[in-house]
């Protein structure tokens, strides 16, 4: 007497396609992570950041008689492979923010964009400020400013008391790039644990 074999049951022949498609799934969480860093799916889920990095240019303030600006870096980092469409519009800038040698405050990518400023990092806002703050690469100060102005440091020290406001951020969400990267960005320069001491005062500063 012939046996009838047993059919298949439709989940044993979609085994290999679902282990397949979690190989898959699981090489690009990975891949995301690693180029926007562990906490991307803020990004996605949340549109939250997940802290804020700083950064110079690690250039000179004027280029041809022309402060450095937020359209000139954006220009400069096109040819990097850095551009990101979002809500229509492509931005080649790293940065979510750049702050002028005269302090003013320029808008780079949108918040909600993902920066290219720091590899693993860039769940991070991103925030560069013009100038070369690097005493072995600008040592004689050819490069200015060689220090953040006193406009910089007002300016950005009210963007991120703004900032940390908007995304419930505290001083230990506040990094500088060498703190992820082998580079000495924002620069030796830049006065980072000052600017901490100041933001852990109140607004209107020290009570009496």
């Amino acid at each position: 007497m012939r046996r009838t074999p047993n059919p298949r049951r439709p989940l044993d022949s979609l085994w290999p396609a679902l282990l397949l498609l979690a190989a898959l799934a699981a090489v690009g969480w990975a891949g995301v992570g690693n180029r926007y860093g562990p906490h991307w799916h803020r990004w996605l889920f949340r549109h939250r950041p997940a802290g804020i990095i700083l950064h110079h240019t690690a250039s000179d303030g004027r280029r041809n008689g022309t402060p450095l600006d937020a359209a000139m870096v954006d220009a400069d980092h096109a040819g990097k492979g850095w551009g990101i469409e979002y809500q229509g519009r492509t931005y080649h800038i790293a940065y979510h923010y750049l702050i002028r040698a005269d302090g003013k405050v320029e808008p780079g990518r949108p918040e909600g964009a993902p920066g290219a400023h720091t590899l693993g990092r860039n769940d991070y806002l991103g925030i560069c400020l013009v100038g070369n703050f690097s005493s072995a690469a600008n040592r004689s100060g050819q490069m200015q400013p060689a220090y953040p102005t006193q406009a910089q440091m007002e300016h950005l020290t009210t963007l991120l008391r703004k900032l940390m406001h908007k995304y419930d951020f505290t001083v230990e969400d506040l990094h500088r790039h060498r703190d992820f990267a082998q580079t000495s960005c924002p620069g030796d320069r830049f006065p980072f644990r000052q600017l901490v001491e100041t933001l852990r005062e109140p607004a209107g500063g020290p009570t009496p």
